[in-house]
């Protein structure tokens, strides 16, 4: 092993395959930044980072795969991050599953701890014996397996005594596991990266620091940019300046005035994040204490037992670029779960028209896709504002469309066969032009969802009550009056939306600003100033991108309290359960572009 693992080798080494897609993605940010364009959602969140000499307890390991049979002399040098836990042979190191292959396929495996550049090896290196990788046995190492096993991309690996006979805890301590700790915590990150030619990061495995929060992240299953779906879950999440390929399988160490423990190793959802500054880890509960406590045995661990993996309907980042209008109602006819949840009916930027069958958090979400209307130039260049409500009571929901022209109709009984009538409520005229944003919701008029909410060009706001009664406008209140200094203000408004977020029957408005400050309004009914006002989100760059705000149903409880967001990288997001307090709990459903 010292005679084969020179220096020079080390430096050769190279991540995991399945880590090299973050390194274009590094590169392409890089050159991003370099060029001074438009910053991306995670250069907006992310901690600084810098190289640094290492701690004893992380290091890398090494090995050497077969270059294949054409080249029988030929290896391929591979390497991972991992960190010393207690053991009672003195001898474990946890990192991240998706970094080893089964253990037969490796060669010359070992484990150096504070390896650096200038300093490669300086308490020596200890071999990785075959057959020790310990793991969750439906983590095999193949494409499908980990795409389905992500919420245990944890493994344990026994050393061999260095040369001397030494043990490697015995050589340079442990770091204890947590389990179950929760997500507020700050965090010490390391990682070991490899970017290649790149001079913010040397292209050898120097240690990278970084001390950043810690967050709750919950995504459901999901596609990337190569097709390949991935189980969703909840994840640790950090934001890390240079977290490339390479880093996968370092800690996630709690920091600060706590007592040190590994409660996290870079991987889990895809691998450790589809972003060079955004990582994440498996959350460390009892599956993985229970693979922990298999590793201490010297056994393998009993499998975990996952439902079949469900496949999402929804496209990708890509295509979602091109969702130009959002609302949620009830389209379907039928419902995958007992308790109906909204759909999602989608304008896309070539006219077409798609509805996505809600069907719980258990499915995904959404669980079918009906094709409305197919690509065609009347929706895609003339329907300017789309919004959904029960406009003529009957407990399904309608769209109200405003055209190019002022022309506003109504759409009764929309579901997954198409449209079925239309009444139209406004002719074509020059006022209606000059609708910029509409929301529909229940401010007021009646139990029904048919009220309808339009912010001016000019910044006027108004209120149409029971739109739709006698297939005419509703009852209009003037909420804010042009030429004043609210007009001023909601000229800068740019989604409206609105739902139950209060839970108290009344709905409620939110606002997506132009500055990216996010405002609730409680209770909204056009008059007066009961409504009370609520800021979600201060101004910031970051909700500057979301392009399309749409509040609906999708969880459990009975109100319209969640919110689905589209991003300019074509991200789709749902926040779930939001109430006055904030807009609710993240959920991924398509990962960006």
């Amino acid at each position: 092993m010292e005679k084969f693992w020179t220096p020079e080798r080390m430096a050769e080494a190279k991540p995991v395959e399945e880590q090299q897609a973050r390194d274009a993605l590094a590169q392409k940010e890089l050159d991003q930044e370099a060029h001074q364009s438009e910053p991306k959602r995670e250069r907006m969140l992310r901690s600084p980072s810098h190289t640094f000499k290492g701690i004893k307890e992380v290091g890398t390991f090494y090995w050497a795969r077969k270059a294949g049979n054409d080249f029988p002399d030929r290896y391929d040098y591979r390497f991972c991050g991992g960190t010393v836990v207690p053991s009672p042979g003195k001898n474990l190191v946890v990192s991240a599953a998706h970094c080893f292959d089964s253990s037969d396929q490796n060669e010359n495996m070992i484990f150096v701890p504070k390896h650096s550049s200038t300093d490669p090896k300086p308490y020596g290196m200890f071999p990785i014996k075959k057959g020790s990788i310990v793991k969750d046995p439906g983590y095999t190492g193949s494409k499908k397996s980990e795409e389905n096993f992500t919420g245990v991309d944890v493994a344990f690996l026994a050393t061999q005594p260095r040369g001397d006979g030494k043990k490697l805890e015995d050589v340079v301590g442990s770091i204890p596991m947590g389990f179950s700790t929760g997500f507020k915590h700050t965090m010490h990150v390391i990682g070991y990266p490899y970017l290649y030619g790149n001079g913010n990061y040397k292209p050898k495995q120097d240690p990278l620091s970084c001390t950043t929060p810690m967050k709750k992240f919950t995504t459901a299953n999901a596609r990337d940019s190569k097709g390949r779906l991935w189980r969703g879950g909840t994840f640790s999440e950090v934001h890390c300046d240079g977290y490339v390929g390479g880093t996968s399988g370092g800690p996630f160490i709690i920091a600060g005035s706590e007592s040190p423990k590994v409660i996290g190793v870079t991987g889990g959802w895809m691998t450790g994040g589809h972003s060079a500054n955004t990582s994440y880890s498996s959350y460390f509960d009892n599956d993985v204490k229970r693979i922990y406590e298999a590793a201490k045995a010297g056994e393998q661990p009993v499998g975990i037992k996952l439902p079949p993996l469900i496949d999402s309907v929804l496209p990708a980042a890509g295509t979602w670029k091109h969702a130009k209008s959002i609302t949620n109602g009830y389209f379907a006819l039928g419902s995958p779960v007992p308790e109906d949840r909204m759909d999602m009916f989608v304008k896309w930027s070539d006219g077409e028209l798609t509805i996505y069958r809600g069907a719980g958090g258990n499915k995904n979400y959404f669980d079918k896709e009906f094709k409305v209307k197919g690509a065609n130039a009347l929706w895609r260049d003339h329907a300017e504002q789309i919004v959904a409500g029960d406009f003529t009571g009957d407990n399904g929901s309608d769209l109200i469309v405003r055209w190019s022209d002022g022309e506003v109709t109504l759409y009764p009984s929309v579901d997954e066969n198409g449209f079925h009538g239309e009444y139209q409520l406004a002719a074509p005229n020059g006022t209606w032009k000059h609708a910029v944003v509409m929301t529909a919701g229940r401010f007021g008029g009646n139990k029904w969802q048919d009220d309808l909410v339009v912010r001016w060009s000019d910044g006027e706001v108004t209120l149409y009550q029971n739109t739709g009664n006698d297939k005419k406008l509703g009852s209009e209140i003037k909420v804010v009056s042009p030429g004043t200094s609210e007009a001023g203000t909601w000229k800068h408004s740019a989604q409206i939306t609105a739902g139950d977020y209060a839970g108290d029957d009344t709905w409620d408005l939110v606002v997506r600003w132009s500055d990216g400050e996010l405002t609730h309004y409680q209770d909204f009914t056009g008059t007066g100033s009961s409504w009370g006002e609520h800021q979600w989100k201060a101004p910031n760059s970051l909700w500057k991108h979301a392009l399309v705000v749409s509040g609906g149903d999708f969880t459990d409880n009975p109100w319209s309290d969640d919110t689905i967001v589209r991003w300019s990288d074509g991200e789709l997001t749902l926040y779930s359960n939001g109430n006055a307090s904030g807009i609710g709990t993240e959920h991924q459903l398509v990962v960006p572009a």
